[in-house]
């Protein structure tokens, strides 16, 4: 099987894949860079017949797919960053995030920034990656960006992390509780089992909550919530 390299996250990702979605999703990322990969991502023939077995609707590529994620998404916490499960939009190389349950409506809000906005782009529309690099906190695009394949193989300064609930009307309001805020965003993130990479993980969410406001964002289906949300979280960047 051939290993194809990468850049995925400002990082070099050497990564082998069988079949044509994960190709296809991570053909955009491709790199030409000779030297040492940071990550390396295989997976192997048993872990993709364990993960089919216990999940017989999803098809070998879709494991191939959802296990190279995962691979990428652990090696991240040893490159000063974590996966969010959320909606990622930028305007003006800014990310603003979009996280909530799977069926809120994170992807349906997104999509209307597009509408409200004429130069919004979805960074990544189910798991931005984010990072720490030189003391900023970024959100990239990556392959790894759910059902919908929707991603933009670029990087945004992340200013804004927003937790949607549905309403009736929109209304956007820090959430000031740094506990509060830090339950949401583990929620939706990968929690190691190790209690090292554990450790990391914590370090970055406290970067990550003191540098970032975290939002709580109830909203309707509309394109004026896009632009409430807009308006709310740029009048609070650093």
């Amino acid at each position: 099987m051939e290993i194809s390299r990468y850049k995925i996250a400002d990082l070099i990702v050497d990564m082998a894949a069988r079949f044509d979605m994960l190709q296809q999703r991570a053909k955009p990322y491709l790199y030409e860079f000779e030297g040492d990969a940071d990550i390396r991502i295989y997976i192997s023939d048993e872990r993709l017949l364990k993960l089919h077995k216990t999940n017989p609707t999803l098809s070998p590529a879709d494991c191939e797919y959802m296990l190279a994620g995962s691979d990428f998404y652990y090696a991240l916490l040893e490159h000063d960053g974590f996966m969010l499960h959320a909606s990622a939009v930028m305007r003006d190389g800014r990310a603003y995030l979009f996280s909530a349950p799977c069926g809120t409506g994170k992807s349906t809000h997104t999509q209307l920034w597009k509408k409200a906005f004429l130069d919004a782009q979805i960074l990544n529309d189910d798991k931005p990656a984010v990072r720490c690099i030189d003391g900023k906190l970024y959100a990239y695009g990556s392959p790894f960006s759910g059902k919908h394949d929707m991603s933009t193989n670029v990087r945004a300064n992340l200013v804004g992390i927003a937790f949607i609930e549905r309403s009736k009307d929109n209304y956007i309001e820090p959430i000031l509780d740094t506990h509060e805020a830090l339950r949401r965003i583990l929620e939706q993130t990968i929690r190691p089992n190790d209690a090292v990479r554990m450790t990391k993980l914590l370090g970055y969410m406290d970067e990550l909550i003191t540098k970032i406001p975290v939002y709580l964002f109830r909203c309707n289906i509309s394109e004026q919530a896009a632009k409430i949300a807009y308006e709310g979280m740029r009048g609070h960047e650093a």
